[in-house]
């Protein structure tokens, strides 16, 4: 049985992620979603960033997150990710925020499509590069 590839990155809670409190911003799980995603995509090839000067584009469509524990100032956690890419326009992505005690404090599910920049509509036959990354990422 193969099992899915776990896409890692380490973060620190610093004083620009949290409020006065010292709790993280909510708006900070987001930005760290999309490093982990934009990470894992570099890992297997491709670099965001040369994907958007190809008229590409990989938007989210919907999410959900499940704050079970907060952060906090100087809390140092790992992101694991999963990736879960059918033959369908949708891209999965699971993400799980883990303590060093490997504790789950907030999971996020984000869902993506690959789109066309110029006139913003779905791609469904994806070019061959990006498929084989793909692979890559779902295992």
């Amino acid at each position: 049985m193969n099992s899915k590839p776990i896409w890692k990155i380490e973060k620190i809670v610093l004083p620009q992620h949290a409020d006065h409190a010292g709790v993280m911003w909510h708006g900070t799980y987001f930005n760290w979603l999309e490093e982990s995603r934009i990470n894992a995509l570099l890992e297997v090839g491709i670099s965001y960033f040369e994907l958007t000067k190809k008229g590409l584009d990989l938007p989210l469509i919907n999410t959900s997150i499940k704050y079970k524990t907060p952060l906090f100032l100087g809390e140092k956690i790992t992101i694991e990710s999963e990736f879960n890419i059918e033959k369908s326009p949708r891209i999965n992505v699971i993400s799980k925020f883990l303590n060093k005690r490997k504790e789950i404090l907030t999971i996020a599910e984000v869902n993506l499509v690959l789109i066309n920049k110029l006139n913003f509509s779905i791609i469904r036959k994806r070019p061959d590069f990006l498929s084989e990354a793909f692979i890559k990422l779902n295992g």
